[in-house]
């Protein structure tokens, strides 16, 4: 029963957020990896069976040498996608379990820090700070996972300290999801905000 309270209650303050959910870093990171090592793994094998097209000693032992270390790499980026995806998957899994079982708090963003010399194209990995007020009027700092920033707002040749500066705490919203018996036990679901107008009535 308790349970269904708080589920009730948790889905009633999600739909106050009006904006999107952002992409895991993690999750992202086992995309490209899985990409890759399935590329350098499918032209390894393709490479090496090649060989039966030659006779030539040297030219057999070239192509097996050079397919096996083509599959080679792309099953270590395989295994690296797995560690990635495992972990990722840890952390939706924990999310999940809190948003169940857990109390749900909206977080104040105090913080937005970005991981240096990480990036994805226009992307760079990123993750918050926030603060919350517990039931007893005691306010928590907590921090995000990492997710990626979509950067085409901005120009991509800005100091690292410009754009932390640009990026606004408007920007993004945080809700915080606690075990009632363990604070130490949360997980912080944020949203990228919808830019507009807000307004109660559209009359347009």
């Amino acid at each position: 029963m308790k349970n269904n309270i708080n589920d009730s209650l948790n889905r009633n303050r999600q739909n106050d957020f009006q904006g999107s959910e952002v992409r895991s870093t993690r999750q992202v990171i086992s995309y490209v990896h899985a990409i890759v090592g399935g590329a350098l793994l499918g032209v390894g094998i393709l490479v090496s069976a090649m060989n039966f097209l030659f006779d030539h000693h040297i030219a057999v032992r070239v192509l097996l040498i050079t397919g096996g270390s083509l599959a080679l790499s792309g099953i270590i980026e395989l295994i690296v996608s797995i560690i990635f995806r495992r972990s990722a998957n840890k952390d939706q899994a924990k999310l999940a379990r809190l948003k169940s079982e857990g109390v749900m708090f909206t977080g104040e963003i105090t913080r937005i820090q970005r991981h240096f010399g990480l990036h994805l194209g226009r992307s760079y990995s990123i993750y918050v700070e926030c603060s919350y007020k517990n039931h007893d009027g005691k306010s928590c700092l907590v921090r995000s996972q990492s997710f990626l920033h979509q950067n085409e707002d901005f120009p991509i040749f800005l100091h690292h300290r410009a754009l932390i500066d640009i990026l606004s705490h408007d920007n993004y919203s945080a809700l915080v999801y606690v075990d009632p018996y363990n604070p130490h036990d949360y997980a912080v679901e944020i949203f990228r905000n919808i830019i507009g107008v807000q307004s109660d009535y559209d009359y347009r």
